[in-house]
């Protein structure tokens, strides 16, 4: 059973609803109507849990959902004015990943079954645009995509209609003419929620997405060689010199290649309702932002450090400068994708945000460039880069527990304006 108490909600100074009450048994839905800045998405958000509670209190089984909010996300289904889908993934792709997130996997035969409802038999690995359109459009009948029904979503012109309907304000419930359950859905209403499934789909998609889109990673790429290459050619070929400049070539090349892509990390997903679908899992927000932060290292950290050695060589480094260099970077290139991940969610959804991106992150990049490069010139100077190395694995560990949480914190923020 599903009761909301006494909710109010405001936005500014204006007074949008206040004392809303309402309780759904089993198989009963409510249908909101009102017109446009009345506060029906409000109080949806407000009972999924996308927006923080000004006054009363939301129940779940006659338990306050904030005491256990992971067993109320299990069994929710929040269908957005956005439908949480890839135009570049395919619609088993889209199906398994969602289903994942949810924190419930899909067997083959299941998500088969659950695509030849959707009418989408045939084309379940079709990439085209009509197949995943058709898709989205036939979305909100089966209103599930690896979740269990709870009742809230926005309804579409193709939806199922309530036996009533009320205006906000009248809060009232109805029985819906088709049960929003399923003998699949009821199914998974027991199994247990499998993190490291979701994890694992999140780092997938976004890898498929990227190499679908190889622009996306080819830029940052290119941009290191370029870097890389065009200074030699400024400075000239005195040898000495090359060497002497050539951490901290490298390093900001690779620092500047590795915020390229920053902006993009959380954009696309806040633009399609993806980014509201992980707020609303059963799984931890924290961790799909970290799998999310590894796929961006992947995308564009590691690609830099296994090139490091082959541009190391035009500015005539040692076998032994090359490998300390590869190993700062493998030590350093993660502090710049979590630390970046920090802001990219500070400045999501704001305007300006990649000019106000840069001024936040780059001088949080300054500590891992000034140890990434110095280490490289200790060891070229017969120092040894051992300190330095200890100094960025600490930072690396620090920033990797810290970041997933604040990122994440500042994704929650960025959903509830």
């Amino acid at each position: 059973m599903f009761s909301v108490s006494n909710l109010s909600c405001s936005k500014g100074d204006k007074r949008l609803f206040s004392g809303v009450s309402f309780t759904l048994q089993p198989g009963q839905w409510l249908h909101l109507e009102g017109d446009n800045g009345v506060g029906k998405t409000s109080l949806l958000r407000l009972a999924c849990g996308l927006s923080a509670l000004e006054d009363g209190e939301i129940t779940w089984n006659h338990q306050p959902v904030v005491q256990n909010p992971e067993a109320f996300r299990a069994n929710l289904a929040y269908l957005g004015h956005q439908l949480a889908l890839k135009e570049d993934l395919t619609p088993m792709e889209n199906l398994r990943a969602d289903a994942a997130v949810a924190g419930r996997p899909l067997q083959p035969e299941d998500a088969l079954k659950a695509l030849a409802q959707l009418g989408l038999r045939g084309r379940e690995r079709s990439k085209k645009a009509h197949g995943a359109g058709t898709f989205a459009g036939q979305s909100c009948q089966a209103l599930g995509f690896g979740r269990t029904f709870c009742g809230l979503g926005h309804r579409c012109s193709e939806c199922p209609r309530p036996n009533h309907q009320w205006p906000l304000g009248q809060t009232r419930h109805g029985v819906a003419h088709q049960s929003p359950s399923s003998e699949l859905g009821g199914r998974w209403l027991h199994l247990q929620v499998d993190r490291m499934s979701a994890f694992a789909a999140i780092v997938r998609r976004d890898l498929t997405l990227a190499l679908r889109r190889k622009n996306e990673v080819i830029t940052s790429v290119f941009f290191f060689v370029v870097v890389a290459a065009l200074f030699p050619l400024g400075i000239g070929p005195e040898m000495n010199t090359l060497r002497l400049v050539a951490p901290g070539i490298l390093w900001v090349g690779a620092l500047l290649a590795s915020m390229l892509s920053l902006g993009r990390m959380f954009a696309a997903d806040h633009a399609d309702g993806t980014l509201e679908q992980m707020a609303l899992s059963p799984n931890s927000l924290s961790m799909l932002v970290a799998a999310k932060i590894l796929a961006h290292w992947l995308l564009s950290g590691l690609p830099l450090v296994l090139l490091a050695p082959v541009l190391g060589l035009q500015f005539d480094l040692s076998a032994n400068a090359l490998w300390i260099l590869t190993l700062s970077l493998l030590l350093g290139t993660p502090i710049l994708s979590l630390i970046g991940a920090i802001g990219a969610a500070l400045t999501l959804g704001v305007r300006g945000g990649d000019v106000l991106l840069s001024l936040l992150v780059l001088p949080l990049y300054v500590p891992a460039l000034v140890f990434g490069a110095g280490a490289v010139q200790a060891e070229i100077s017969g120092l040894g880069a051992s300190a330095h190395l200890s100094i960025l694995a600490a930072m690396a560990l620090v920033a990797a527990v810290f970041s997933p949480w604040a990122s994440a914190a500042s994704l929650r923020i960025a959903l509830e304006s």
